[in-house]
Parts: structure tokens; C-alpha cells; sequence
């Protein structure tokens, strides 16, 4: 059987996961990370940034148009 020994065992790489995983290894600690799905959470994949982006081209129409 494998051992394991981490420091810090982070459960979920979204941006709060990966934050506090960074700035623990900046100081030193071993740490791993365990994610379900892809990697930066909702925000990242399906939230906020891809929303954003959805915002901005809906304004290319107009654009063409002048």
C-alpha cells in the first residue's frame, strides 16, 4: 500500500482550492490536490468568465453594422 504524506490535501480545484494550495506550497508545504470535474470551478469553466465572453462578442453585431 502507498503512503501519502501531504501537508495539505485540498478537496475541490476551484479558485478558492487552488488559491490556498499555491500560497500554502509559496510557503513550503507538500500539497495535493483533488478535483471531480475540471480544473478553476464553476467561475472558470461555466460562471463568470465564460459569461463575460459571451457578453462581450453579443456586442460584434453592432460592431459590423457600423
Amino acid at each position: 500500500m502507498k503512503k501519502y504524506d501531504y501537508d495539505l490535501f485540498t478537496i475541490g480545484a476551484g479558485s478558492g482550492g487552488v488559491r490556498a494550495s499555491r500560497v500554502s506550497a509559496l510557503y513550503g508545504a507538500k500539497v495535493a490536490i483533488a478535483e471531480e470535474q475540471k480544473l478553476g470551478g464553476t467561475c472558470v469553466n461555466v460562471g463568470c468568465i465564460p459569461k463575460k465572453l459571451l457578453v462581450y462578442a453579443a456586442h460584434f453585431s453592432e460592431d459590423f453594422e457600423d
